[in-house]
């Protein structure tokens, strides 16, 4: 919805990755459905930073996590406990500030809801400065508690689970202004089509169905070769696999040879990927936040490997402890787990069973009630 007054809700995420910006996606049509509608626009926030830039350090972050993953493990790990007042937490909050101020001043949104790190960093230390007094609203995208999103000037935390809200607390903040509501998805996959419809529309048969993704960007390593391992083990069953944006990517999976008993179908990026959740039995790949709320919310389990090291990681063990999923952490144990998951029903079930437990599909409403709150003041 384009403002065309300053009584606006401004949703500033980030072109890392898509989970940001389907996060902000999902909140936009739950403000959407208030009654009365929440007027709103979103922003990607790097671009007041530089839209040269922006999209240089976003190919070297996908670049770095697919090829690189330690370079971001110690990146991720080095900042998960710095101090708000640390220089380098001084200079992420200086990330586009001026350009920022300049566009709150010039709009004058009511709320600013974030769905990435940074501009919620950036917006208390504008909030710190007595530069602006919008409500600084924080969407965390990942089941973790990171220093990143950890800022003294938030007024409201929405986080995805109680887990998440009970280690903020112990990280000293305010019980008060954090709702656990769940990760916030489109309305879409609470409404599923029938297994049936969906797989009479891809030709699809009874053998079970795998859902294998590596991201919208393709970030796992050396996809092409575990997914070749897979079908090795010529088990009866459809992989449907995801490429995302990579081209490359794509045509690497498309090369791999069909199996007697395993069929292969390749795909790019995919919009309407809650009718291949549908079509599916298990997901098979990485622990991106929204990828596994988006899972659960489906209510089925998930096969987790190679998770991006850092926030990935934290969400793969939230899925393992809630026996969700499971979480292979060695190629050597790969095949294994994949061939359990595929001939062993019962287990599919029992983890299907977790999965359903998790599911919070009132999250995007709660979070638009929320907001509307804070709108009014």
């Amino acid at each position: 919805m384009s403002p065309t007054h300053a009584d606006c809700v401004l949703l500033l995420s980030a072109m890392y990755g898509e989970g940001h910006r389907r996060a902000a996606q999902a909140v936009s049509l739950a403000l959407d459905g208030l009654q009365p509608p929440l007027p709103h626009w979103e922003e990607d926030y790097f671009e007041f930073v530089d839209h040269r830039l922006n999209r240089l350090v976003a190919r070297t972050y996908v670049l770095s996590v697919r090829h690189v993953p330690l370079l971001w493990h110690a990146f991720y790990s080095g900042t998960s406990r710095i101090a708000p007042d640390s220089s380098i937490q001084r200079f992420l909050n200086g990330l586009g500030r001026g350009r920022l101020l300049h566009h709150l001043q010039a709009r004058g949104p009511r709320v600013v809801v974030n769905t990435f790190p940074t501009p919620a960093g950036v917006l208390s230390t504008l909030k710190g400065r007595g530069e602006v007094n919008v409500p600084n609203l924080v969407v965390i995208t990942d089941y973790t508690v990171h220093s990143q999103w950890l800022h003294p000037h938030v007024d409201r935390y929405y986080v995805g689970s109680d887990s998440v809200r009970e280690g903020m607390i112990r990280r000293g903040v305010p019980g008060e202004r954090i709702l656990a509501t769940g990760i916030p998805v489109h309305p879409r996959f609470s409404t599923l089509p029938s297994r049936a419809e969906v797989h009479a529309e891809l030709g699809l048969d009874e053998r079970p169905t795998v859902l294998a993704m590596a991201g919208a960007y393709g970030m796992i390593g050396g996809f092409p070769d575990i997914v070749r391992e897979l079908m090795r083990e010529d088990l009866p069953c459809q992989l449907l696999v995801i490429a995302g944006r990579d081209a490359q990517l794509r045509a690497a999976l498309e090369a791999l040879p069909q199996g007697r008993r395993a069929s292969l179908r390749v795909f790019g990026f995919v919009e309407d990927i809650e009718r291949l959740y549908a079509a599916s039995d298990f997901v098979f790949g990485k622990a991106g936040g929204l990828t596994v709320t988006e899972t659960l919310q489906c209510g089925l389990p998930m096969l987790i490997f190679r998770p991006i090291p850092g926030q990935e990681e934290v969400n793969a063990a939230f899925v393992a402890d809630a026996h969700a999923g499971v979480w292979v952490r060695e190629q050597a144990d790969l095949r294994a787990a994949f061939r359990a998951f595929v001939t062993d029903e019962a287990l599919r079930e029992r983890l299907s069973q977790g999965s359903r437990r998790l599911r919070r599909p009132a999250a995007a409403a709660e979070i638009a009630k929320d907001v509307a709150h804070w709108h009014a003041l």
